[in-house]
């Protein structure tokens, strides 16, 4: 037997080596032979569990906190945005993981989680912890569609404990998250006239603006795209064409993201490009953004519109008005209506029915073109506007606007 006890401690303790891993600890126990007995018992399970016969008990298993590590590291390599996952898994954790050891200016609002440290096993020998964790979720009014993402996140990483090159170290035969009920996707139905948008536009700082600018007149492009364009690698030297070689769709179509730019755009981008040396498009100070969201909301709340996933406006809002305005451009300057095969590509979606959950217009299948959005959409005044920090700017006549 190999039970010990420390001249500052009551109970004994054990350590031993067995299968290669170290296992140590406290027995609970204040007497020497109940100590052995505990050990004995130990010993025995960890037989049984190394011959297939005995599962390991909850307390046995690797904390969830640090598995959540093993299953980044092992998920980050295949990732175009580990830093979503990383994202999720740290808001996740304060439900199963632990309480840091001290508030820091990073974790001092969260301190009030509740931060279970639970066990992998443990979910799987109570389940009624995933139904205190939809609770939590539920009380954080959370949209459906996030907590769809922590579900999957939570099952991802339970499926790679349950490998064969892990299954002997965590014990864990089964999925607790497998078959949970997840939420109905929420369609977004909010959209921004041009008038809006230009207001939105005018009480923005010129990164935001510069970045809603390229969205309104290139909508193929999504937020992460925008803000991870650099010059050199994304634009050409006349500045005609956008290329992004990654991108959403891309397991569909195998083929990059090319995005004419209109003349609107071009004086959009040859201003940015004269104001500053980054190397990066939209850059704050010289330096590349990683997230414009604060800048969003804040402008909007200046130009006097909600802001919110549930039934105001996000970035993500230009997207689905500029995919509406291609949809009646025929009723604003008289072109022709054409397909809606057409406005998909433009849009950069690779289902007809994504572009027409994104057209918030009945029956509608007018062919988008990108100078006559932009002749529609007249920003460039507000966007290449000397202003930078967010106060409101006037808004000009729009019949002055150019170039068309």
């Amino acid at each position: 037997m190999t039970v010990f006890r420390s001249s500052d401690r009551k109970a004994y303790r054990y350590d031993f080596c067995f299968n290669g891993r170290r296992h140590q600890g406290s027995t609970k126990q204040v007497r020497k032979a109940d100590a052995e007995l505990w050990e004995s018992k130990l010993k025995l399970q960890l037989r049984q569990q190394l011959g297939g016969v005995a599962s390991l008990s909850a307390g046995d298993t690797p904390a969830i906190q640090e598995w959540a590590e093993i299953y980044y590291t092992d998920v980050e390599p295949r990732l175009r945005h580990p830093e979503r996952v990383a994202d999720i898994l740290r808001v996740v954790l304060r439900f199963w993981g632990r309480k840091p050891a001290r508030a820091t200016a990073k974790n001092r609002a969260y301190q009030h989680e509740p931060y279970h440290d639970l066990h992998l096993g443990d979910p799987i020998a109570d389940p009624y912890w995933v139904v205190r964790f939809e609770a939590w979720m539920a009380a954080r009014q959370q949209s459906g569609q996030t907590r769809n993402q922590y579900r999957s996140t939570l099952s991802q990483l339970f499926d790679l404990a349950m490998q064969p090159a892990y299954r002997a170290r965590t014990g864990v035969i089964l999925n607790p998250f497998r078959g949970i009920r997840r939420d109905p996707p929420r369609r977004r139905v909010t959209t921004v006239s041009v008038d809006e948008l230009r207001a939105w536009l005018a009480a923005a700082s010129y990164h935001v603006r510069l970045a809603m600018g390229i969205a309104a007149l290139a909508p193929t492009l999504r937020l992460g795209n925008i803000l991870a364009l650099t010059w050199a690698a994304h634009l050409d030297r006349d500045l005609t064409r956008i290329t992004v070689p990654e991108h959403k769709t891309m397991a569909d179509t195998g083929q990059p993201l090319v995005v004419l730019v209109s003349a609107q755009l071009r004086a959009i981008l040859l201003d940015a490009r004269r104001r500053s040396p980054s190397t990066s498009v939209v850059n704050y100070r010289g330096r590349p953004v990683e997230t414009i969201t604060g800048g969003v909301a804040r402008a909007a709340a200046r130009a006097g519109l909600t802001y919110g996933r549930a039934n105001g406006v996000t970035f993500h809002t230009l997207r689905h008005a500029m995919a509406s305005l291609f949809a009646r451009l025929s009723d604003v300057d008289g072109g022709p209506a054409l397909s809606e095969s057409q406005r998909m590509r433009l849009m950069g979606h690779s289902r007809l029915e994504t572009t027409q959950i994104y057209t918030h217009l009945a029956g509608a299948d007018q062919q988008p073109h990108l100078e006559r959005l932009s002749a529609a959409v007249p920003i460039v005044d507000l966007v290449t506007h000397p202003r930078r920090r967010a106060t409101q700017v006037p808004i000009p006549d729009r019949r002055r606007q150019a170039p068309s």
